[in-house]
């Protein structure tokens, strides 16, 4: 009877122990979210002539970006112009992590009152990335005195 309950008892625990020991397979994680894509963006003006600039100093102190899908907005704030120079801000204006979407680019009105900016529609797209991994946008300036 001893070697029936010790045999028994050998069964059980070797049952036992291939049971736990098996390792369970993890099952592989999959995401319903989708990612999103994000726009490192550098803005500048387009000049009356038609040329275009990303370097200059500005009396706008910044630009103003609308997403026309969501309704979000951002701001982008010009940096200050070096010592000495009479208008008192940067270009460009930089925005890293853009979410894609098409957005309304403008400039923000400075406080001289100097310049009139128009603004442009753009829907960002991976063909519009530069080499330095930027976008770059030109908000039209419309009229200057």
């Amino acid at each position: 009877m001893k070697k029936i309950i010790s045999i028994c008892m050998l069964v059980l625990c070797v049952v036992s122990l291939t049971t736990y020991a098996t390792p369970e397979v993890p099952k592989p994680v999959s995401s319903t979210k989708a990612k999103v894509t994000t726009y490192n963006v550098r803005l500048g003006y387009r000049n009356l002539d038609g040329s275009v600039t990303t370097s200059v100093s500005t009396e706008s102190p910044g630009f103003t970006i609308y997403n026309q899908e969501s309704g979000d907005d951002y701001y982008v704030e010009n940096g200050p112009s070096s010592f000495g120079t009479f208008l008192p801000y940067q270009l460009p204006g930089i925005i890293n992590g853009l979410p894609a979407g098409t957005y309304e680019f403008s400039a923000e009105r400075g406080q001289g009152n100097w310049t009139g900016y128009g603004s442009i529609t753009v829907t960002l797209s991976p063909e519009m990335i530069g080499a330095d991994g930027y976008v770059t946008i030109y908000v039209p300036i419309a009229w200057e005195e």
